[in-house]
């Protein structure tokens, strides 16, 4: 019975020391993605489904921790006619978010992460105010421009092909935080292709 348990623990200090050996190699064969420390991208969700392009960077400080800066324009030609007279109360212009990243996952091809943002963001919202003239009521549209800044996190998801290529997905949501007749959320959504480099 000794000598099964000397082999047990001689074979379980044996794999400790190859797995601390096999994780260094595999360290070793991601690094090639760790020594790039920029990273470009587009956003196609957005683009094909509302029509506003984004555009990306994002600078690696360690393994770790990432900041970046997301810009977004919105093409709103096609809405500004409807604008007046639909359900919409706000039409966004442009949103300029800097971020923070935090990886979660010890992978460097594939690996989830939380992130903190602001949001500068402006554009048009709508007031509708029901007069009385004196017959009949009626409704005054009133179109005022509005700036706002919100705070906020999401999570996401990215990976890595051939050390260089990334799909980025992340989903989350800000609170803006002084125009009372700004959105009083904003959603920060999107699929993400880019290049690191």
């Amino acid at each position: 019975m000794k000598k099964i348990s000397y082999l047990l623990g001689l074979f379980l200090s044996v794999s400790a020391v190859a797995q601390t050996n096999n994780n260094t190699a595999t360290d070793t064969i991601v690094s090639p993605i760790l020594a790039k420390k920029n990273e470009v991208k587009v956003d196609v969700l957005n683009g094909i489904a509302y029509g506003k392009l984004g555009i990306s960077y994002e600078r690696f400080l360690n393994k770790d921790l990432s900041v970046g800066i997301t810009g977004i324009m919105f093409n709103k030609k096609s809405k500004t006619d409807d604008f007046l007279s639909d359900d919409t109360r706000t039409l966004i212009d442009y949103q300029v978010i800097p971020y923070v990243r935090y990886a979660m996952s010890k992978s460097a091809t594939n690996l989830y992460y939380l992130e903190g943002f602001v949001n500068f963001n402006g554009g048009e919202f709508k007031e509708l105010t029901t007069l009385n003239n004196g017959v009949a009521d009626y409704v005054v549209v009133t179109r005022n421009d509005y700036n706002d800044i919100a705070l906020g996190g999401s999570v996401g998801y990215k990976l890595y092909f051939k050390e260089s290529f990334v799909v980025d997905l992340n989903v989350g949501i800000g609170k803006n935080l002084f125009n009372e007749d700004s959105p009083s959320t904003v959603a920060r959504l999107g699929i993400n292709l880019g290049y690191r480099f």
